[in-house]
């Protein structure tokens, strides 16, 4: 496939759409630009839009002149991480085995953290109670038949869920994933029955052991589709409209690309799809700095989000929980916390402050914003702080009202606790700072890892106010801030490789692997096909298989990678061999069950086409051993760290050119975002022209 900057000069367009801004990287013949616009909630693509036409400008073009020249448009959106966290979306009807209707109820034994077993509440209804059929009809373990379909039992379950106006049916039915022939005849009657209503098989969307997660998937899948298929469809006709006549694909969580016809099938795919776009990014930046071990850090208006990469290899949650819903979606393992820059602050009911989880988002926003927003957050705290220039935010494309910030964060912190506004605002600063600690520590040192052995990257609109004295209290020596900072979620969606992944049980106990390569080469011939259906020619899909193992008896599994071939008999004693060992990388010495015998419950495969990466600027350092540049202003901040104020120089990020260097405490003013650099701290600038700080 060609390069983003290819031969005809075309453009490539990639986007981030967050809670609070939508975020763009356009990339074309003359380099990479970025843009950043407020998310118009109901009416995506119209923040796309904005953020479109800012950067269109930014190469003398309308965006209506640039998408006839622009060849791809890749997204990552929100749209399914709102319906699955908030449970709203299409009405769900589900067909499911005779006796396993309060299958959604015991949720696998769902619980909260609570100690007191009478304050223990089920799982909310996802699906209605009356819009659960259940349907006369039994496959076994083995996926023999032992109760036959009752279709007209099927019919007139339909109709009854007709009359209800679902929006959309999830077939699930007990071990369907060993014969799909019932859940396959079902949907057949479905179309006959109740034409044009979205069907999801659970043997089709997961093909995996055990019954709830796999059900849940089959349901957020229908609960996500009304909004995805809109928005899928809505900016198709809008690109369309405007001249674009490129590829347009979206961003899943599993940390690749797909086309609209996937995302329609499988919307679920698309869940965490922004975050997921920051790791790969990071993870290719890390690449070009010939780093090995990153730690991340993604902060934008609504949420902070982290991982880990050791020997930058992205962590994969198979089989992720949102919730009290377990799942089989797979994605990259990324940890949220409230932590954003419209993070509320507030006092608990011990006058206690805290930050998040809630968030003002982008309507109405923090209450500097002017757009109706009352509640302090912490964008406030830092305009209060002297962090942020209130007269230049987004470049100075928005104003930011001050008095506003601080009748907020006066009334509702500082007056109760009895503090000035700047004591104030410095305890939300902190409690942020404490927050973003916390989850990294999370990712790092609750997994064995420790930060004085990583890099930590640091990106999105917030987090370069933050990034030293997070890293200060972890002990993590050193801070990249790569180019293009504000939107890097884009950059890593823009260039993203197409990723499909696929996995089905087959319960393999290491003895002849014959039936592991007849299931891998049925996945491969699907694999090979979703490909071809992108213009993807098989010999430049990479596969890559694995496997889930565990020890007999246990309930969970540990993914183990498989050789790229079909599988030996030599393979299943050297596995054996080999997974206590890997277990115990996992859990710990000592931990694994020696002598007991080992069995690999699911096969997966992984299709992925690399596609080639827009070329990053670069720049050779200057030879002035780091020379300071001269400030272009100064600016009073009150040093949240030390609750003192002081004039501090401000400098442009264009007179940070490669090779130079500043001290702290200082700021540097990006234009769509702002880099703190506390007392003791410095900041320098590399090459690829991202900032380099210590601490």
């Amino acid at each position: 496939m060609s390069s983003v900057q290819d031969v005809n000069g075309r453009y490539a367009v990639g986007v981030d759409v967050g809670g609070t801004h939508t975020d763009l990287i356009l990339a074309g013949p003359t380099g990479i630009v970025r843009s950043k616009a407020f998310t118009t909630h109901g009416e995506y693509s119209r923040g796309i839009f904005d953020a479109l036409e800012l950067a269109a400008g930014q190469v003398g073009l309308t965006a209506r002149e640039l998408l006839p020249q622009t060849r791809a448009f890749v997204n990552g959106s929100t749209i399914v991480t709102n319906a699955i966290t908030e449970l709203r979306g299409a009405k769900v009807g589900v067909l499911i085995t005779r006796g396993f209707r309060d299958t959604f109820r015991l949720a696998g034994g769902a619980r909260r953290a609570e100690y007191d077993d009478h304050v223990q509440l089920p799982p909310p209804d996802v699906v209605p109670r009356d819009c659960i059929e259940e349907i006369t009809e039994r496959v076994t373990s083995d996926g023999d038949f032992e109760v036959p379909l009752d279709e007209d039992q099927v019919r007139e379950a339909v109709r009854r869920l007709r009359d209800k106006q679902v929006e959309a049916i999830a077939v699930c039915y007990l071990w369907s994933f060993r014969d799909p022939s019932h859940e396959r005849r079902t949907r057949e009657i479905v179309e006959e029955e109740f034409p044009g209503v979205f069907v999801t098989l659970s043997s089709e969307v997961h093909p995996v052991i055990r019954e709830f997660p796999r059900f849940m998937t089959a349901v957020f899948n229908c609960l996500s589709h009304r909004a995805t298929t809109r928005y899928v469809n809505g900016l198709e006709s809008e690109l369309s409209g405007a001249g674009f006549d490129g590829a347009l694909t979206f961003f899943q969580g599993i940390g690749g690309s797909v086309g609209s016809d996937a995302v329609r099938s499988e919307p679920v795919t698309l869940m965490q799809s922004g975050p997921a776009g920051g790791v790969m990014g990071a993870r290719h930046a890390a690449e070009q700095l010939g780093l090995e071990n990153i730690l991340i850090g993604d902060m934008g208006g609504t949420s902070f989000d982290t991982a880990v990469l050791p020997n930058l290899q992205p962590a994969i949650a198979k089989q992720a929980s949102f919730g009290p819903f377990h799942t089989g979606i797979n994605i990259l393992d990324i940890v949220s916390v409230g932590a954003g820059g419209g993070s509320i602050a507030w006092l608990d009911s011990r006058g206690v402050p805290q930050v998040g989880p809630h968030s003002a988002g982008s309507e109405p926003g923090p209450a500097c914003y002017g757009r109706g927003g009352t509640e302090p957050t912490v964008t406030d705290a830092n305009v209060l702080l002297g962090l942020i220039d209130p007269d230049n935010y987004l470049k100075g494309r928005y104003h930011l009202d001050i008095d506003a910030a601080r009748e907020a964060v006066q009334s509702r912190i500082g007056e109760p606790l009895g503090w000035d506004v700047e004591r104030a605002a410095a305890a939300i600063y902190d409690l942020a700072v404490i927050e973003m600690a916390n989850a990294l520590r999370m990712v790092s040192i609750e997994r064995g890892h420790h930060p004085r052995e990583f890099t930590f990257f640091s990106y999105g609109g917030g987090l370069g106010l933050f990034a030293v004295e997070i890293c200060r209290r972890l002990g993590c020596p050193r801070i990249i801030i790569p180019d293009n900072s504000s939107a890097f979620s884009a950059y890593g969606v823009l260039i993203a490789d197409y990723v499909r992944q696929y996995e089905r049980t087959v319960g393999w106990d290491l003895g002849d692997p014959e039936v592991v390569n007849t299931v891998a080469n049925e996945m491969i011939e699907q694999a090979l096909a979703d490909a071809a259906a992108e213009g993807i020619a098989p010999e430049d899909v990479q596969l890559e298989r694995g496997g889930d193992f565990r020890f007999l008896g246990q309930v969970y599994e540990v993914p183990v990678p498989l050789p790229d071939r079909d599988l030996t008999a030599e393979d299943g004693p050297r596995l054996a061999e080999e997974f206590p060992r890997i277990y115990e990388r996992n859990y710990g010495e000592g931990t694994a069950w020696e002598g007991s015998p080992v069995m690999m419950m699911n096969l997966s495969i992984r299709a992925v086409h690399r596609r080639e990466k827009p070329a990053a600027r670069r720049q050779a350092a200057s030879g002035d051993g780091g020379a300071t540049p001269e400030p272009t202003g100064r600016r009073d901040v009150y040093l949240p760290e030390e609750r003192r104020a002081e004039t501090v120089p401000v400098y442009a990020e264009a007179s940070l050119v490669p090779g130079t260097r500043v001290d702290g405490p200082c700021i540097v003013d990006v234009g769509d975002t702002t880099i703190y650099v506390p007392s003791r701290a410095t900041c320098s600038r590399d090459e690829l022209f991202n900032f380099s700080l210590t601490t």
